[in-house]
């Protein structure tokens, strides 16, 4: 009896559907965005369900005023701003990688980048 019962579990087992894993946000993919606009503004969202519900929570930040802003999901990203108007965006597994990675494509295009806002959606 114990013999039947082990092979009705292992075949239970394999008949159910497998699933992706959520991220930690619960959703597969924990979307975020990042962004900057014109006369200071800048704003984030991090661990939304879409991609469009993160650039809406953005720009309810940032009051509707980031005019260049990037996304991202189940990682970080930030976006470095320079002096001339040049930025960069970039994304990596940590903070400090995505601002290394912001800051080397504000360099790319001008000087005197620094890093203007961050956020990581796992």
């Amino acid at each position: 009896m114990k013999r039947i019962v082990f092979l009705l579990s292992v075949v239970v087992a394999f008949a159910m559907p497998v699933s992706a894993v959520a991220g930690q946000c619960g959703y597969d993919y924990c979307w975020g965005a990042v962004g900057v606009g014109s006369g200071g503004a800048w704003g984030y969202s991090y661990g939304q369900f879409s991609e469009a519900d993160a650039v809406n929570e953005l720009q309810r930040e940032c009051g509707g005023d980031c005019d260049t802003v990037r996304t991202f999901y189940n990682t970080c990203g930030a976006m470095a701003q320079g002096s001339s108007g040049n930025w960069g965006f970039g994304w990596a597994d940590s903070q400090s990688q995505a601002e290394a990675n912001a800051m080397g494509y504000c360099y790319e295009n001008g000087g005197g980048c620094s890093i203007r806002v961050w956020a990581c959606s796992y």
